[in-house]
């Protein structure tokens, strides 16, 4: 089973099941989006648990890889009365011209992504040089002992849940692409905040073929 149906079976009791992490979560993502400026994309926006820290009169579009979700996070936006594009997407292969965006915004997304490498490159690609992406991420820890004692012993049950990966080393795979702006460490580096530049000048790399 891919991530895109266990996500859809669990959609509408996902909150509901990620509510006890909302205290330790939610003020990050709020963080996160205050980074936000300009034509903005926020990939895997899942149910939308961002949408209500960004301002009335953004230009926002949102994707996700799962109908169910953006469903669900459409209903949100008309609650909240902001004017969201959302379209169905995956982030490996994002539906849009290069260089369509000032920021790119992914709130723990990449922890799931299949083929992270080729979604960060088209993050990369759809982003302005110049351009802010902006990363609340799962990420290996800093710590050794958490990996071993915390971490590896969640890698089975995520991956047959969710196909989630805990021990991911993210924010490696940014730094290898973009320019840090600054990075900050959360619960030992369980969860990284990372707000980076598309270089001005870079050269941008080719969507993926059909």
């Amino acid at each position: 089973m891919s991530f895109r149906e266990k996500y859809s079976r669990i959609a509408r009791h996902y909150e509901t099941l990620e509510k006890p992490l909302d205290r330790f979560f939610c003020p990050l993502r709020k963080k996160a989006v205050s980074f936000v400026k300009g034509k903005t994309l926020e990939v895997g926006v899942g149910v939308g648990k961002t949408l209500r820290y960004y301002p009335n009169g953004v230009e926002l579009c949102a994707v996700d890889a799962v109908p169910e979700v953006i469903e669900i996070a459409r209903e949100k936006a008309r609650r909240l009365n902001l004017n969201v594009c959302f379209e169905v997407a995956d982030v490996e292969k994002l539906p849009f011209p290069d260089g369509s965006f000032d920021t790119v915004l992914s709130s723990f997304v990449f922890c799931t992504v299949p083929n992270p490498e080729r979604g960060m490159r088209e993050i990369f690609r759809v982003l302005k040089p110049g351009g802010r992406a902006i990363f609340l991420e799962h990420t290996k820890s800093d710590s050794v002992l958490l990996n071993y004692l915390f971490l590896l012993p969640l890698k089975l049950p995520l991956r047959l849940l969710l196909d989630d990966d805990p021990l991911r080393k993210t924010h490696k795979l940014v730094s290898k692409h973009f320019e840090i702006e600054r990075e900050e460490r959360y619960y030992r580096g369980i969860v990284r905040l990372i707000v980076a530049r598309k270089p001005v000048g870079s050269k941008t790399f080719k969507a993926p073929s059909p």
